[in-house]
């Protein structure tokens, strides 16, 4: 659940973020049809098949994990705040099981997706 003490956390792992070497990625990738309108291009993801979302993944945490040692000090703190525990508890937990509740968590997720966009359309 995206709550008052996750907020800060997460604005500053999206200050830290460079995401200008995915914008031009993302544009040269050939996994997109041309949309018709606008509004068929605000559903471009949806109509994704799975392996086109596989590799439209695969080409962001490319580009996106040499940068997460930037982030690393801010990761235990996030997880603390969002599970309501300790910083010292949040650090013993399963990366992968967090990692998944996290991607899974329409709030943060959401978040994520506004303010990188935002964080794109400055950077453009």
């Amino acid at each position: 659940m995206l709550t008052i003490g996750t907020m800060p956390i997460m604005l500053k792992i999206v200050g830290k973020l460079d995401i200008k070497p995915i914008i031009p990625m993302l544009k040269n990738l050939d996994i997109f049809e041309e949309p018709k309108d606008e509004e068929d291009a605000k559903d471009a993801l949806k109509k994704l098949s799975k392996e086109k979302v596989g590799v439209l993944a695969c080409e962001v945490l490319a580009e996106i994990t040499p940068q997460l040692g930037k982030i690393a000090d801010d990761l235990p703190p996030l997880v603390a705040a969002y599970k309501g525990i300790s910083v010292a508890e949040a650090q013993k937990l399963d990366a992968a099981e967090v990692i998944n509740e996290l991607v899974n968590d329409e709030g943060v997720r959401s978040f994520f997706k506004r303010a990188l966009r935002k964080k794109a359309g400055q950077e453009t």
